[in-house]
């Protein structure tokens, strides 16, 4: 009897140990870091999204953009979609380049410039508002 609870006591012992390992390389999901090329890199994507008219991405891409009701993100994508209409017009970005920004560890923002380059070689300079949350950059 004593020598099946050894038995049934390495098994469990096993099983334990096998479970921890899994768990301790299974590989969790990286945020952003609160750095200047972080934030530009980010801020840098987005708006690259905006410009190929990916709305839904770029609304999603927004500070508490989970919270927003269906409608309301309806709503915000279609007045994307619009905006990259009229970006279209201009004959389409053809690149997003970051150029500086600038970090507020006070209370978890930033300001990333980026220079939109048009396909006729315009240059538009835009300011986006950054926030950082649970780990990840967000547009404000």
């Amino acid at each position: 009897m004593k020598h099946e609870f050894v038995i049934i006591g390495r098994k469990i012992s096993f099983f334990i140990c096998l479970l921890l390992i899994t768990v301790g390389c299974e590989e969790k999901e990286k945020g952003d870091t609160f750095t200047n090329e972080s934030v530009k890199q980010v801020a840098q994507h987005y708006y690259t999204l905006f410009a190929q008219g990916d709305a839904q991405r770029f609304v999603e891409g927004m500070a508490n953009a989970e919270s927003f009701d269906a409608d309301y993100k309806k709503q915000m994508q279609n007045v994307v979609t619009q905006a990259t209409k009229e970006l279209e017009r201009k004959g389409g970005v053809t690149r997003v380049e970051a150029l500086s920004d600038t970090l507020y560890s006070s209370d978890s923002t930033a300001y990333v410039y980026l220079d939109l380059v048009f396909s006729d070689s315009v240059h538009e300079q835009i300011g986006v508002p950054m926030a950082f949350i649970k780990g990840y950059w967000k547009m404000k």
